[in-house]
């Protein structure tokens, strides 16, 4: 027998305002005939969500499926949320009622329509929605905690907005505060507390409240509803698994996974949740979770406008055709940057790390460079150095002077003699002919000789005023020295993202806009060819070779140029005890 609702809680939708934007509350319907039909282009992930639910329907008629499909209770749902007001934008300032799109409407009409026979309860207990970013995903999440709270009528629910930090999970917290706060029949039924991310129900024990994964207050909780936000950036499952395992005391329980598509594929969004959805989606999966991912197809042109919209279901609403065109534009110019677009933008799943400078970018910054006019220059240099037998770079930066715009670049090359031949048919590249060429110095041996990089540093000195000299920490102690004792400025600079990102950055913003000069040398263009681009949660970036499993690519002279940018951006730097500069 399905439980009795509290009238107390329902009374609340019949005392909110009405406006004619209700008189749409049957588009996810038309939703479901244009995907199926193919008026609306979608992927097919889209594709088999819709047909999931028209087979649903058909099932249901048998007695022994459990589930049935209530339209009351999914139309209560759409209607509630476009009570609702928007709070940010030109619709917040127009103070106009949201309005769910097609696509929004399919959701709550699957996730409040299908009820089981037995008792009346929601059919879905876990949710998995897979969407880019600016297509309305917190509006639509916070519409989400605001129904459940105020017409589940459920005693002593418990709301949660989780993120991996307290402060994300506000974010959408707060959109749930914003629209009950322009809804006074809401407001006044209710108690906010903004230092505690806490919404309470007056009278009542009822709270929506912020969490994150750093808080301390996870065990113990009785979720009726948790919407966890961009999954994606989770490392572990564990908050899922908390807040999940705390719902098995609540009767109808919904777990509500809302995200944008990530970097990181060995992560429980990818592994678990979005593969689980995968299945579901292909007919292998469980009955009670409910999911849709927005998504291009396999083959699709990420920068063909006409598949945008099977990524982006809100595009010319939310989502504009010049943001995105914008962002494309961007991402052809900027290799690097092409990864975040897929991935942000198209909810493409790529890996952090991203070929990172076009060859035709590359080659537009081959201006001529003459060292003996440089002469006299200030200078900042960068050294990567091998551990035996690999190949080894020194690079001077000439910053421009006067009216110049560009940075020159002098990038010198080492490896040890006997290697050459071997390394050049491990490496698939020429190093005896850029050894010819006087693009790569052999010193003697079979492991690589430092005295000779010592003895360019002092030739560089001697000819031009260096500045300061960036090294890697990890394999430099000797030359460092050497240098330190001759009065030379010797900066270590680690290779995190902390301190690589900034100077990556700069050096990503010379070589795109066209500011760099380094005379084509062929060495550093190789390197140039290798690099990749790893790119963390934050946004911060750095260079890194490829794939280990794969042989023969180096990067030591981007490493080398990026050290030597990153110093000439100081206008000084905090010395350490021993008199030497940290980059830190």
């Amino acid at each position: 027998m399905a439980r009795r609702r509290s009238t107390r809680w329902r009374s609340c939708c019949r005392n909110m305002p009405r406006k004619p934007v209700v008189g749409d509350d049957h588009r996810g319907q038309q939703y479901i005939d244009d995907i199926l039909r193919g008026r609306i282009p979608s992927c097919l992930f889209v594709r088999q969500a819709v047909q999931r639910h028209v087979r649903d329907l058909e099932r249901s008629k048998d007695p022994s499926f459990p589930y049935r499909f209530d339209e009351g209770k999914a139309l209560k749902s759409i209607r509630f949320a476009q009570l609702l007001k928007h709070s940010k934008g030109i619709w917040a300032k127009r103070n106009e009622n949201i309005r769910l799109e097609g696509w929004q409407q399919f959701i709550k009409w699957c996730l409040h329509g299908w009820i089981r026979k037995d008792n009346g309860c929601r059919r879905f207990r876990k949710s998995y929605i897979e969407v880019p970013r600016k297509n309305g995903k917190t509006t639509m999440a916070a519409t989400e905690a605001s129904d459940v709270f105020f017409l589940d009528g459920e005693a002593g629910a418990e709301i949660y907005c989780a993120a991996t930090k307290r402060d994300q999970a506000k974010i959408c917290w707060n959109e749930v505060r914003a629209q009950i706060m322009k809804q006074p029949s809401l407001r006044k039924r209710v108690d906010i507390y903004k230092t505690f991310s806490t919404i309470k129900q007056k009278g009542g024990d009822s709270i929506i409240r912020a969490l994150g994964a750093e808080s301390d207050t996870e065990d113990g909780l009785n979720p009726l509803l948790a919407i966890i936000d961009e999954y994606h950036a989770h490392k572990t499952a564990d908050m899922v698994n908390v807040l999940e395992s705390g719902m098995g005391a609540r009767e109808e329980p919904l777990l509500y996974i809302i995200t944008t598509a990530g970097s990181n594929r060995n992560g429980p969004c990818f592994q678990e949740e979005r593969e689980l959805a995968v299945r579901t989606l292909a007919g292998d999966g469980p009955d009670d979770f409910f999911c849709i991912i927005y998504t291009l197809d396999e083959g699709d042109e990420w920068d063909d406008p006409e598949v945008w919209i099977k990524a982006n279901p809100n595009l010319g609403v939310s989502v504009k055709y010049e943001y995105l065109s914008s962002r494309v534009k961007q991402a052809l110019a900027s290799p690097r940057k092409q990864n975040d677009v897929k991935t942000k933008n198209f909810n493409v799943w790529c890996d952090s790390q991203t070929a990172w400078i076009g060859s035709e970018v590359w080659d537009a910054c081959g201006g001529a460079v003459d060292p003996e006019a440089l002469a006299g220059r200030n200078c900042f240099v960068g050294m990567d150095l091998a551990n035996t037998d690999d190949l080894s770079s020194v690079v001077a930066v000439f910053p421009p002077v006067d009216l110049e715009t560009d940075y020159q670049i002098l990038a010198r090359f080492y490896m040890p003699e006997d290697a050459i031949d071997e390394k050049s048919k491990k490496d698939k590249v020429p190093y005896a002919l850029w050894r010819d060429q006087g693009y790569l110095t052999a010193t003697p041996g079979n492991i690589i000789d430092q005295d000779f990089i010592e003895a360019d540093l002092r030739s560089l000195a001697d000819t031009y005023h260096v500045v300061a000299t960036g090294y890697d920490p990890w394999n430099a102690s000797q030359i460092v020295t050497h240098m330190k004792s001759e009065g030379m400025v010797m900066a270590a600079v680690r290779q995190g993202f902390a301190t690589m990102s900034p100077m990556s950055k700069f050096f990503e913003t010379l070589f795109t806009g066209k500011r760099l000069r380094h005379g084509k040398n062929p060495v550093l263009a190789w390197n140039a060819a290798c690099v990749e681009v790893e790119q963390d949660s934050a946004g911060n970036i750095k260079p890194v070779k490829p794939d280990r499993r794969k042989t023969g690519r180096r990067i030591d002279g981007i490493v080398a140029t990026i050290m030597a940018l990153g110093l000439s951006m100081q206008d000084e730097g905090e010395e350490e005890d021993d008199g030497s500069l940290w980059v830190v």
